[in-house]
C-alpha cells in the first residue's frame, strides 16, 4: 500500500528551515534578529520577546477575516504603542535591504533540491508563513531555488493560519483544489506533522529513503 500511494502522490509540500536548508530556525532566527537590532536600534533581547510574542498571537488568533500579516502588524503595534505604519515601513525597509545579508549563512540541502528541479510533481512551499511576500522569495533564492518552482508559495500576506493549525494545510489544499490522498509533506518538526490531522502523508527529512520515492 505504501508503494501505491507513493505513485499517487502529485503535490508535494516542502518545509524550509531544517528542509530545503540544513540550518535549522534558531540559527537562521538568531542572525536575523541580530541585524533587525541594528536596523530598528531596539536591543535585541527585547527586540526578539516583542516580535515573538506579537508573532504568537497572530498565530493563536484563528480569526479569518485577515491575513497573518496584517494580524502580526496590529499586534505588534499593540505590543510597542509605536503605529502600524511604524512597524510596517520598518519590516519592508529590512527585507528591501539588510535581509539579504542572511544569504550567506544559508546551507541549502543539495540532494533534497536536485531531485526538486528534476522532478515532474507539483511543488508547494510550505514553511511556516511567518515572513511576507518580499522575505519568502529571497528565502528561496537564497536556497538556490526560483519561486516560480512552486505551484504555489505560502507566506503571510496570503496565509490565514501557521502550523502547527492543520487549517494552514486545509487552506492551500482548498485554494489549490487538492484532495489529500495526492499529497505528501516533508519536513522536520511536529509542526509540519500536523499536515496528518488533514490526511495529508508526513515523511520525516531524515526518511531519505522515503522523500527519494516521492520524487
Amino acid at each position: 500500500m505504501e508503494n501505491k500511494s507513493i505513485d499517487y502522490v502529485k503535490y508535494i509540500f516542502l518545509d524550509y528551515d531544517g528542509t530545503i536548508i540544513e540550518n535549522a530556525e534558531s540559527e537562521f532566527l538568531k542572525e536575523y534578529f541580530t541585524l533587525l537590532s541594528k536596523k530598528s536600534g531596539i536591543e535585541f533581547n527585547q527586540l526578539l520577546r516583542l516580535v515573538m510574542s506579537s508573532v504568537e498571537e497572530s498565530i493563536k488568533n484563528t480569526a479569518n477575516d485577515k491575513n497573518i500579516f496584517e494580524k502580526f502588524s496590529i499586534a505588534i503595534s499593540q505590543n510597542s504603542g509605536k503605529p502600524r505604519e511604524y512597524w510596517v515601513k520598518l519590516f519592508y525597509d529590512f527585507y528591501e535591504t539588510e535581509f539579504d545579508q542572511l544569504s550567506k549563512i544559508v546551507k541549502p540541502k543539495k540532494e533534497l533540491i536536485e531531485l526538486m528541479r528534476k522532478t515532474d510533481k507539483k511543488l508547494i512551499f510550505a514553511s511556516n508563513p511567518l515572513f511576507p511576500k518580499i522575505a519568502t522569495y529571497k528565502r528561496i533564492k537564497f536556497a538556490g531555488l526560483e519561486p516560480e518552482m512552486f505551484l504555489y508559495v505560502a507566506h503571510m500576506e496570503n496565509s490565514t493560519y501557521a502550523k502547527p493549525n492543520p487549517m494552514f494545510f486545509k487552506e492551500i489544499m482548498a485554494k489549490l483544489s487538492l484532495s489529500p490522498d495526492e499529497c505528501v509533506m516533508i519536513g522536520d518538526t511536529e509542526f509540519d506533522m500536523a499536515c496528518e490531522k488533514v490526511g495529508i502523508r508526513f515523511i520525516h527529512i531524515n526518511e531519505a529513503e522515503k522523500w527519494k520515492q516521492v520524487f
